[in-house]
């Protein structure tokens, strides 16, 4: 029994120690399929295609900018009165020179009439003083009245004359009071605000209305050093606003600021938008869609074929049916293109669909391209 059992123990280990090939089944093996490994680990990856080529890139800043009203004033009491009349209701257009609202103008007028008589009798007094002037002239030259007494009457000429200015002087500072008492609107807009009431007092510099002009309304953004440089007054910017659905407005570039917010760092641009349609209100925030001149790129691909790898730009490169992983250094975009500043040439294909599925080296089939 022992011999027996000893020779069934080393067919059982001759059976374990046999290659895994000759353990397989003959039908589960690459080569009993007709493929070998390589074959199986390289099935082509269909892509799209773009040429590199020369593109004239019409590219363009987009900031968000903030809406403003084209003027606004908040105008003040000029005169310590009460207010007898409030003439206007907020949201109501008001022309240029119209009564907003009206002062008591009792006082002004007693102070007008007053500011009247004396500049009367400052008049008067001053033409008495030049008629004894000639009068003492006359005398002096027959010798009836001494050199003293003939300066005295031309200094009372001069204190006289002197006194009626200062009357005219007071009479148009009080006409300008009595004018004060009527609060009128500065410029041709809205009365957005009116801030008193019939029957209240107010001092001399007190808010009396908030007044604005929306007939075109002003939109400030900020640039860059390198986007301020490629603008220019007088050029065309387009503003897209959230607030009102997406709606677009065309405006005009006013000013480029040279000098930097100290804050951001970004130059101050003015952009001018005409609103007929009164849809525009302040505060709203749009975005700036400012075009710069067209650029001539040497080379450039659509967009779509440019990627971020290891903190790298990349693309791939089509040659022989084989994909190559390439790092490229782009430069500005434009029209859906990306001006490429190194690393391809003009006439080489690149993938612009399906890359993602690839890796350097990989076999491609091209199905499309643009």
């Amino acid at each position: 029994m022992q011999p027996r059992s000893l020779v069934m123990g080393l067919s059982l280990l001759a059976i374990a120690c046999s290659p895994v090939e000759e353990r397989t089944e003959t039908g589960n093996t690459p080569q009993a399929q007709g493929q070998s490994p390589t074959t199986a680990l390289s099935t082509p990856v269909q892509v799209r295609v773009a040429p590199v080529q020369s593109a004239q890139l019409h590219w363009q800043a987009s900031v968000p900018g903030v809406i403003e009203a084209f003027r606004k004033a908040v105008v003040a009491a000029e005169v310590d009165a009460r207010v007898v009349v409030r003439s206007v209701e907020p949201g109501d257009p008001v022309q240029a020179g119209q009564p907003l609202v009206v002062l008591d103008d009792e006082r002004a007028r007693i102070a007008r009439d007053q500011a009247a008589a004396d500049l009367r009798r400052s008049e008067a007094n001053a033409a008495q003083a030049d008629s004894e002037l000639v009068r003492g002239r006359d005398l002096f030259a027959r010798q009836f009245i001494s050199e003293d007494r003939l300066d005295a009457l031309r200094f009372a000429v001069r204190r006289n004359r002197a006194q009626a200015v200062a009357a005219k002087a007071q009479l148009a500072a009080a006409q300008r009071a009595l004018a004060d008492t009527t609060v009128r609107a500065p410029f041709a807009g809205t009365a957005e605000q009116i801030h008193v009431q019939a029957g209240d007092y107010l001092k001399r510099g007190a808010a009396v209305a908030t007044v604005a002009d929306f007939s075109r309304a002003r939109v400030r953004a900020g640039v860059t050093a390198s986007e301020a440089s490629r603008l220019a007054g007088a050029q065309t910017a387009e503003l897209a606003l959230d607030a009102l659905g997406g709606r677009r407005l065309s405006g005009r570039i006013q000013s480029v600021a040279r000098l930097s917010e100290p804050a951001s760092g970004t130059y101050p641009v003015e952009i001018w938008v005409e609103d007929p349609e009164g849809v525009l209100r302040e505060g709203m925030v749009a975005t700036v869609h400012v075009p710069y001149a067209a650029v001539d790129s040497p080379a450039s691909v659509p967009a779509e074929a440019v990627f971020r790898r290891g903190g790298t730009m990349h693309v791939f490169v089509v040659e022989s049916e084989r994909a190559h992983l390439r790092p490229v250094r782009i430069g500005r975009t434009g029209d859906g293109q990306v001006e490429i500043i190194d690393g391809l040439a003009t006439g080489e294909t690149v993938v612009i669909d399906g890359q993602f599925a690839l890796r350097d080296g990989a076999q491609v089939t091209i199905v499309g391209g643009s």
